[in-house]
Parts: C-alpha cells; structure tokens; sequence
C-alpha cells in the first residue's frame, strides 16, 4: 500500500503541474501531432453520442482530442492519481479510480481509449474490467509505450540525468564545500548529459548555494532530493511499462479474451522514428 501511495502521489503531482489546454506533449509537436490524428481517424469512426471510457486518462489529452474531431461525443476519464477535473463540458474526468476496478454498470460504454496509460496497469486484469464495461462489438484504441520509442528513449535518458544530480559524487562535492571540485563533477556530467537543461539548471543553483554552512548545505540537499523523488518514480514507472518488440507477443497475452485485437502496428513520427504502440480492436459481442 504504501508503494502505491508513493506512485500516485507522483503522477498527483505531475498531473497538477500540468496545463489541461496543452497536455505533457504540447512542447514536441512531433510527438503530439501523430497522436492526435490516431484519435482524429478513431473519432470519426464512432456514432454519434458515443459514450467512451477514458482509462489512465491524466488531465484528459486523449478525450480533448476525440471531441475536437467529433463533438457529438462525450468521454469519461479515470485514473488511479488525484488528477483535476476537466473544464470541457463533455469530459467528465474521475481521480482516484484503479481501471483494475472501475466502478460502472456491465455494458455501460460504447467505446473504450487509452493514451500512455493502460501499461502501467494489472493488464489481465484491466482488459477484464474493460471488457466487462463496454458494449458487444464497441470499439477501443490503446497508444502504449514502446520500449524503443521516442518516449521511452528520452525518459530513460532524463532518468539517468536526475540519478547523477543526486548521485553520490554530486552529493559529496556540495556538501565538502568545495566548489572546485564540485565544477569538476558537475562539468563531467555536462558534457554526458549535454542536452538535458536539468543538469545545467539544477547545477547553477548549487554553485549558487555552496557557501553556505555545513548544515544549511546539508538541509538543501535533502529538499534537492525530496523535489526530484516525485519525477523518478514516474521515470521508471514508465520504463518498466513500455514493451519491447520481443515482448510485445507475451504481453498482448496477457489480454482478456473478451477483446478481440484486430490490429497492433507501430505508430510514427514524420521522421520516420518509432513513437509507441497503436492498437485497435472490438470487444467481442459475447464474452463467454
């Protein structure tokens, strides 16, 4: 329980950091462009005043996308972090809710969607519930982490630029006092990590704050450890969720037999490179 506390008090924090009107990929439009003309092409595909579940939905991406291409529609948004609710009218976002136990009626959606969401769950047990919750023959779509996309890569990157932050060589030169040897280690990990604007942010401030006492050093670099906790929790959730290719098999398995997977094929960014799973299938019209 308490690991599970730890992991949605991160994304709470993360999903209240963030701009609804823009979403976490609104700075890479090379990112967020593909995606939203997957939900664009998905959206068109489903009648009028469909009613869509929106599992691991953070501050509603997914679901905003969707209506802007069909406004007949409405979606309702769960996840397992306290994430705020939506100002758009036909978003109804509900925090606090694990997708391996969702609170509605058997049937109750006529289609179902996840974005960057679904693979950090219990899949066998999600894809049960989710079957269980939509309609015969209701569409849904899945954008997953793929373990060699753009997504994954730089967060795997971002990652190891925040362990070395906090890492023992860091550390020890911040709090020795000595700021030489601290422009040492931090000019060593400048030139590994050239181009994470962390590094460099995060080490001015130190440079900053080096003379001062033993124990205010000490004091901030507890709190330099307690603000970036929040971010590595996220980074390494998400690189224990993303599948691989040589996973992928095993891991679609693990799917309820109720949906019936009709196509899983990499989506892409114009430059050719991989950006994550798309998948798109019916729940079966009986689930027995």
């Amino acid at each position: 329980m308490v690991a599970f506390e730890r992991h949605a008090q991160a994304w709470t924090e993360f999903w209240n950091d963030q701009n609804e009107a823009e979403g976490c990929c609104a700075n890479a439009p090379e990112i967020d462009r593909p995606i939203t003309r997957h939900w664009a092409e998905f959206s068109k595909s489903l009648e009028a005043g469909s009613h869509i579940v929106d599992l691991a939905c953070g501050n509603g991406a997914a679901g905003r996308a969707l209506i802007a291409a069909n406004p007949s529609l409405c979606v309702t948004g769960i996840d397992f972090a306290v994430v705020p609710a939506s100002r758009e009218p036909q978003i109804e976002i509900l925090p606090g809710i694990e997708m391996e136990q969702l609170p509605f009626a058997d049937g109750s959606f006529d289609a179902a969607v996840s974005q960057f969401g679904f693979e950090y769950g219990a899949v066998a047990l999600a894809s049960a519930e989710l079957a269980r919750v939509l309609r015969p023959n209701a569409p849904f779509s899945l954008l997953v982490h793929h373990a060699e996309g753009r997504i994954a890569k730089d967060s795997i990157i971002h990652r190891q630029a925040l362990q070395s932050i906090t890492g023992a060589a860091i550390e020890a030169a911040f709090l020795s006092g000595d700021g030489a040897k601290l422009d040492q280690q931090l000019a060593d990990l400048g030139r590994q990590c050239r181009y994470e604007r962390i590094v460099a942010e995060a080490g001015n401030g130190l440079r900053q704050l080096i003379g001062l006492s033993a124990g205010h050093r000490a004091e901030i670099w507890r709190a330099v450890r307690v603000a970036l906790e929040p971010e590595l929790v996220m980074l390494a959730d998400l690189d224990a969720a993303a599948v691989s290719r040589e996973a992928l098999s095993n891991w679609l398995a693990r799917l309820d037999g109720g949906l019936d997977l009709r196509r899983t094929m990499e989506l892409q960014m114009s430059s050719g490179q991989t950006l994550c799973w798309k998948m798109v299938g019916v729940r079966r019209a009986n689930l027995h």
